[in-house]
């Protein structure tokens, strides 16, 4: 029978802990999915403007022309009008607490047809991460509407 003895400082054993933890946090942060996982734990999948479109058109509504986007960041920190904002994102599923501090795309596109409106109604949808986590319909007109992403009719 061999026996080996070693002798271990505090110091040593710190950096031991330390060093397993970093490996630990690696492979948790490698597995395949981990980073959807933590960005959003379900939802839509949307990774291009196509895939926004689809989106779009599978709660009904009618998509015109290209989509345009733009890079956002979302609030670290809501004011007031945020937080109405992400009332109406509550009201259809949606939730933008967990997005804050993120960056985002924002893809707008205009629909044909809304019911009971003849002005230029557009659609805009933020994605983070390959996930759909917000969005809107609305018009530009001061005396418009505004509602959240939700089946047309």
């Amino acid at each position: 029978m061999i026996i080996y003895t070693a002798k271990f400082s505090k110091k040593k054993a710190v950096a031991i802990l330390c060093a397993i933890a970093v490996i630990i946090a690696a492979i948790i942060l490698a597995s395949p999915g981990s980073e959807e996982r933590a960005a959003f734990s379900g939802g839509i999948r949307a990774e291009n403007a196509e895939e926004v479109k689809t989106y779009i058109e599978s709660l009904g509504y009618e998509t015109t022309g290209e989509a345009t986007n733009k890079e956002v960041v979302i609030p670290r920190e809501f004011d007031e009008v945020y937080e109405n904002y992400n009332e109406i994102q509550k009201e259809c599923g949606f939730d933008l607490s967990g997005y804050k501090g993120s960056r985002a795309t924002l893809y707008t596109y205009s629909l044909s047809g809304y019911p009971g409106c003849d002005e230029e109604v557009l659609c805009d949808v933020l994605v983070c991460k390959g996930r759909v986590v917000g969005g809107n319909v609305y018009t530009l007109r001061l005396d418009g509407f505004m509602h959240g992403l939700k089946e047309a009719g």
